[in-house]
């Protein structure tokens, strides 16, 4: 699998440029603190469940609980092996063992399950854009979205629609 320069992906899916200098040791660490403390803080609350039952929710599509296997292609070449909780025309909830970046642009493939009793997963291939991840726990959970509809997404859609109900 060949890899797309960071720049070449940031104006593909209309992102800002990566920036031209590293950060600084410091602006790093600190970065890492606000980061660490947030994903504490977000912990914290799931876990408490200190939210609104009723609270709105931004998306748009219709969300499914699945679960089926996944595998996100990082740029360096490593896979890391994935749960995909949730699914949607939009996106994918995601749970791993292993931490996985958040932010980031990245391969992806999951497995989707035949319709029909027997037969092989369909493997659908796409890109996805991680917009989130949180420790639950000794899990990483997060989600990410589709950057372009994977050419498996209709059998996705069939599954939405059967487990809709």
């Amino acid at each position: 699998m060949s890899t797309t320069p960071p720049d070449d992906v940031a104006a593909l899916f209309g992102l800002d440029p990566l920036p031209e200098a590293s950060p600084s040791a410091e602006q790093a660490a600190a970065a890492a603190a606000e980061a660490a403390a947030l994903e504490a803080e977000l912990a914290a609350a799931i876990e408490s469940g200190d939210f609104a039952a009723d609270a709105p929710d931004s998306r748009t599509d219709l969300r499914v609980k699945v679960s089926w296997p996944a595998r996100m292609h990082l740029p360096d070449g490593h896979v890391i092996e994935l749960q995909v909780r949730d699914v949607s025309q939009g996106g994918v909830g995601l749970k791993s063992d292993m931490h996985f970046p958040a932010s980031t642009v990245v391969g992806f493939e999951l497995d989707v399950p035949p319709l029909e009793h027997g037969g092989s997963p369909t493997p659908v291939k796409g890109v996805i854009r991680t917009t989130y991840t949180v420790a639950h726990g000794s899990e990483i959970i997060g989600g990410a979205t589709w950057q372009a509809p994977p050419a498996g997404l209709p059998l996705v859609i069939d599954w939405i629609e059967r487990l809709r109900d």
